[in-house]
């Protein structure tokens, strides 16, 4: 099976499974916290040893997956102040242990200080409290520090560039929840896909929730793979899929208040790469039950189709 442009509504562990090797530039992600929160379909309380386990599974998974060069953004952040874990050194650890390479740590400043009551003792060295304004984005590579491509495929401009290159990003969280307790913001995914990834690499997302990065991934010419248990989650990630089509090939000229706006049908790019992501079908949700071809290698150029004989149908593998 194609994993490329797919939203695959599955167990992460078992999806991953079956992506080839070596064929994801950049992985992004926000793991389940595990603080209790209310997600669709996802135990968010596991005994934190046992989070810990499951999640470097994952981790083995992502290295094994990603290109020589490949990068892992890990969206992370320090958990609550009564029961305060260092999760992102937990799982930093984890990363350098099972071989990635950390490049660096981006802060997220997200200003919520507002919205706090967890003061502790107000006033008073008696035990104040910090509550973090901020979360984490671990930045790792696999095997080299290098992600080798075509110099024309590079679409960062001078200006975001050296705003990127700082690695404290001031981004309001995402307002719009879409039903998701904790999506992310579009600025921060594409400061991510536009910094680390080239035009037509492929990104994915291991908990892709309602589909931000799949979403940011098409706009900026990626391929992408979402996975996601939930299958609430998935549908909405296909709606949002769809309108953002529909917008770029179709925009909005926005014109003066009381202006009928007027339509524009984008031109497409002449570039090999540019045709082949605006000729995309229409997104569906794959099952991971319907996933039942053995790992192998795909590649994103479907000009010259390899003729194959037919196979017999296999009869799916249950975990």
């Amino acid at each position: 099976m194609d994993f490329l442009d797919q939203i695959i509504c599955g167990d992460c562990l078992g999806v991953m499974n079956q992506i080839p090797d070596g064929t994801v530039h950049l992985a992004v992600t926000s793991p389940p916290y595990n603080l209790g929160i209310s997600y669709d379909n996802h135990d968010d309380s596991l005994v934190y040893e046992n989070y810990l386990e499951w999640m470097k599974k994952v981790w083995i998974e992502t290295k094994r997956v990603l290109v020589p060069g490949g990068r892992f953004a890990l969206n992370i952040a320090p958990t609550s102040i009564k029961n305060f874990r260092p999760i992102h050194h937990d799982f930093s650890n984890q990363l350098r242990e099972i071989g990635m390479t950390m490049r660096t740590e981006i802060i997220w400043y997200k200003q919520t200080m507002k919205r706090r009551t967890a003061w502790g003792s107000w006033k008073s060295p008696s035990n104040p409290h910090i509550v973090p304004s901020w979360e984490y984005v671990l930045v790792f590579c696999k095997d080299s520090w290098t992600l080798e491509s075509e110099s024309k495929d590079t679409d960062i401009t001078n200006d975001e560039f050296m705003r990127f290159s700082d690695g404290f990003w001031y981004i309001p969280p995402e307002s719009q929840r879409r039903g998701h307790p904790t999506p992310f913001p579009e600025e921060l995914i594409y400061r991510l896909i536009k910094f680390y990834t080239y035009r037509g690499n492929t990104v994915l997302d291991m908990f892709g929730g309602t589909g931000t990065i799949a979403v940011v991934a098409q706009k900026t010419g990626r391929h992408f793979i979402h996975i996601d248990i939930s299958q609430n989650y998935c549908e909405i990630a296909k709606q949002r899929l769809e309108t953002a089509r529909m917008l770029q090939e179709f925009p909005l000229s926005v014109g003066r208040t009381g202006r009928k706006s007027k339509v524009t049908k984008r031109v497409p790019s002449e570039s090999k790469e540019a045709t082949s992501l605006a000729g995309r079908t229409k997104v569906e949700i794959t099952h991971q039950s319907q996933l039942l071809e053995k790992r192998g290698k795909y590649t994103t150029d479907k000009s010259e189709p390899k003729k194959s004989k037919p196979k017999k149908p296999k009869e799916p593998k249950h975990a």
